[in-house]
């Protein structure tokens, strides 16, 4: 099926994916490799093409509307992101739902077989209560307690809601890279873990170069998770983060240097942290991951014992 859609078609695609985890720090990863002289970053990040190929979903739930809206699944609309990639440049694009998404896999590996894929791991709770604060701060998440949105997982995912709404079910990272790996060789596939990007981003971020094949230059990396943080003025946050015609005119007009320092100074004035993980609730909510970390241990061959305690 794929490759009758193929047919006829011959343009600029990406010669790299970083596929996630959602909440990993693959913003600020796709940050910093859109700074490089030899990559052309998407100047769409998350066009979700691989995983709704022709298939453009209908979201419900709150922000499905616009979630839905945000979805590429045209094949030609996807092609034209590629267009303006100049000779020698490495071509790539971010989105996060793409490891978690089980469709993903078999499309990018009939559309971009060759591609250089990148993975990013968290603990799973934290990954998922970083989404619950990120869901929160957008103002679409109407539970206060994590715990209670946790429990009301299965009954939103059989309403169809969004994976963005998925926070359990995505951290299962054994099962989604073993997807990745049956459509993919394992060299293809490099996966780094979110205490290292964390700490150490510019041993991180040379790894990842070196995976994708350019120089690994030194590369400003913006290390601070504003989605877990809450906003005091709610509009002016999304007057920032939303497509409108003021951000499309500062793209046009201003450097992206200047533009970093405006979006950095109104998040310091505006964002606060979120409330912190209770400890004994993280600890028994790990619980249900244990068989599946000790997949995901075996397939990205790195020891996760700090994750178990």
């Amino acid at each position: 099926m794929q490759s009758e859609r193929m047919e006829g078609r011959a343009g600029k695609l990406p010669d790299f994916l970083i596929l996630g985890a959602a909440k990993c720090g693959t913003t600020a990863l796709f940050g910093a490799l859109s700074r490089h002289p030899r990559v052309y970053a998407a100047p769409v990040k998350e066009p979700f093409f691989l995983a709704y190929v022709d298939d453009p979903p209908d979201f419900p739930g709150p922000g499905g509307d616009r979630l839905s809206r945000r979805v590429i699944s045209d094949y030609h609309a996807y092609e034209a992101l590629f267009a303006d990639c100049p000779p020698g440049a490495v071509a790539g694009e971010a989105t996060a739902e793409y490891l978690y998404s089980p469709t993903a896999p078999a499309a990018a590996s009939a559309f971009v077989p060759k591609a250089r894929l990148v993975a990013i791991l968290r603990h799973p709770v934290e990954r998922a209560y970083s989404q619950y604060l990120h869901m929160r701060h957008e103002g679409l998440e109407p539970l206060t307690s994590f715990e209670a949105a946790w429990g009301e997982e299965d009954a939103r995912i059989a309403k169809g809601w969004p994976p963005v709404w998925h926070y359990r079910a995505r951290g299962f990272y054994g099962e989604q890279l073993r997807r990745w790996l049956d459509a993919f060789p394992r060299e293809q596939l490099l996966i780094e873990l979110y205490d290292d990007w964390l700490h150490h981003p510019e041993a991180t971020l040379a790894r990842i170069c070196e995976h994708l094949g350019i120089e690994p230059n030194a590369l400003p990396v913006k290390r601070e998770n504003v989605s877990s943080q809450q906003p005091r003025w709610p509009w002016l946050h999304h007057r920032m983060v939303e497509d409108n015609a003021l951000r499309r005119f500062a793209a046009r007009r201003l450097p992206l240097g200047i533009r970093d320092a405006i979006t950095h100074t109104v998040g310091a004035v505006n964002l606060r942290p979120g409330p912190m993980l209770d400890p004994p609730l993280r600890a028994r909510l790990a619980a249900e991951y244990s068989a599946d970390l000790d997949l995901t241990e075996a397939l990205c061959g790195r020891d996760l014992t700090a994750w178990r305690r």
